[in-house]
């Protein structure tokens, strides 16, 4: 039987992080807007820094003391005036996957942004043909707004669908 939680890491958490990380990226480089052997350089002040809480939070899904799932909700960089959270980073090991344990990434970053209130907007996004990608940011109540068309670590241009969702409407429903 397994003991599957998720909980916010912390700089502590850097060595698992950046493995499951770097794992994730050299598995699915076609999905991940970062290189596999870009990351490997990163300094542990990167690792560090991006696990600190501040204005940011990366989650970990653990099976018992095994960490077999990541996600993350950052302040989104071209927002100039730092008011749009960005969901990304998900990754969950093949072998777990299918069994419902993407819902609890989802609600631990939408519940972690509804409080973060420097936030007005979430938003998400995804390549074309990340079909999994689609069906679980459509279930949880993002609106799509636009597509880009960009390039990916894998060297190809292919088009990101966006979505994002209102989190004043969010507080409201929740009463935050």
């Amino acid at each position: 039987m397994s003991d599957i939680y998720i909980r916010a890491l912390t700089p502590d958490d850097w060595e698992i992080f950046r493995a499951l990380r770097i794992r994730a990226i050299t598995l699915h480089t076609n999905y991940f807007l970062q290189h596999p052997d870009k990351a490997k350089e990163l300094p542990v002040t990167h690792w560090q820094e991006t696990l600190d809480g501040k204005g940011k939070q990366v989650f970990g899904l653990f099976d018992g003391q095994v960490l077999i799932g990541i996600t993350a909700v950052f302040t989104w960089r071209a927002d100039p005036k730092g008011a749009t959270g960005f969901m990304a980073m998900s990754f969950i090991e093949p072998e777990y996957r299918g069994r419902g344990y993407s819902d609890l990434l989802y609600k631990a970053r939408i519940d972690f942004a509804v409080k973060h209130h420097a936030w007005d907007r979430l938003i998400i996004g995804h390549r074309a043909g990340n079909k999994p990608s689609e069906a679980a940011i459509k279930k949880h109540g993002f609106k799509f707004v636009r597509t880009d068309e960009i390039e990916w670590p894998d060297g190809t241009k292919d088009t990101e669908y966006n979505y994002e969702m209102d989190l004043h409407a969010q507080r409201k429903e929740k009463g935050v």
